[in-house]
């Protein structure tokens, strides 16, 4: 599974963050979604943003690219860099390999940019970039509230020690989880609607690197950055995507909160579930965080299947979609489809 948001903001003009595939057709969740209500992906697709090359953010980036002809892709200004690409270069794109899938996308991306001869359609996004700012009729921005300068410094000297040393065999899984200080947190504002979109932007307590670098180096105030009444939590819930100053500064009092499941890591616990439910008037999740659970069985099946399988996992293809519209006047209208959970009293 994995994450992914389209925003429409008028005139016919969407944008689209991270990228996933959906689990029965193989294909970006985003085209399905988009093609299914009619939009012209090709036209009206005006940019694709990649906050973080983990495989949950990324996987089918280089099908949507191609899919978007007038959209231009951005990712954290690291990824631009000749040590990324050097690394990509080592993973060739393998059908049969479920390994290293991060870098053999982005590989992909590269490799289509340099046989259309469009690098022009690769942008670089550090704190402060703007994607859009439109003035003429209502309104419309979308900025990017990192990553920190120091935090692209340290994700480039973290991808050339991971570069293949001579003489030796080739890392897998390489792409590190400090990857996750390098992600783009966004700001959008639609007329006097703001929301907050958490991507995987993690907390270490370093003032330059994470959220708190947000804080520490002025980012509100220069950028003049209004309260969001929307928060898509940070790093699936997380106890690592929490900064008091995220609800204090850039958020109202109870925004509606939203964030999707990390199976893997069990994202978000009943804990974090608890307390996003307290700072938020509504929290929803795109899923059931604890729908991978193993089937319990008879002991004497649980131990032939534990002689016969090398590693098992529970295949969980339900993908949660939560819909979030604005009003004339303001108002949230929220839906979703049978897989969504909202933790609260009120039906979504």
């Amino acid at each position: 599974m994995g994450e992914c948001i389209v925003l429409n903001f008028g005139e016919g003009r969407w944008f689209i963050i991270d990228s996933c595939l959906c689990p029965i057709t193989k294909q970006p969740i985003a085209l399905n979604y988009l093609q299914s209500i009619g939009v012209d992906v090709s036209q009206q697709v005006i940019g694709i943003l990649i906050t973080h090359w983990h495989s949950d953010h990324i996987e089918g980036a280089s099908a949507l690219l191609k899919a978007c002809h007038n959209a231009k892709l951005y990712c954290s200004i690291a990824l631009l860099k000749k040590e990324a690409f050097q690394l990509a270069a080592l993973y060739k794109k393998d059908i049969f390999a479920d390994t290293d899938k991060d870098i053999r996308e982005f590989r992909e991306i590269i490799e289509f940019l340099r046989e259309t001869g469009d690098r022009n359609r690769f942008s670089a996004v550090k704190n402060r970039h703007t994607f859009f700012d439109y003035r003429n009729t209502v309104p419309t921005r979308l900025v990017a509230l990192s990553p920190s300068d120091v935090a692209v410094t340290q994700s480039i000297a973290s991808l050339t020690q991971l570069a293949q040393k001579q003489g030796k065999r080739r890392t897998r899984n390489v792409v590190p989880t400090s990857e996750n200080l390098n992600a783009v947190a966004l700001h959008f504002s639609f007329g006097n609607f703001s929301a907050l979109l958490g991507s995987d932007l993690e907390e270490t307590g370093n003032p330059q690197t994470g959220w708190s670098a947000i804080f520490e180096n002025n980012v509100i105030n220069e950028l003049s950055l209004s309260s969001a009444s929307l928060f898509k939590v940070a790093h699936h819930g997380s106890e690592t995507g929490y900064h008091d100053k995220i609800w204090q500064e850039l958020l109202i009092k109870s925004p509606l909160s939203m964030t999707t499941p990390y199976t893997r890591s069990s994202l978000p616990t009943a804990d974090n579930i608890n307390k996003l439910q307290k700072l938020s008037s509504h929290f929803l999740i795109t899923r059931d965080p604890q729908a991978n659970k193993r089937i319990k069985r008879e002991n004497m099946v649980e131990r032939e299947l534990r002689s016969i399988a090398k590693d098992r996992k529970t295949i969980n293809e339900k993908m949660g979609h939560i819909q979030i519209r604005i009003t004339i006047d303001g108002n949230l209208n929220i839906s979703g489809n049978e897989n969504a959970v909202k933790f609260t009293t009120t039906a979504i």
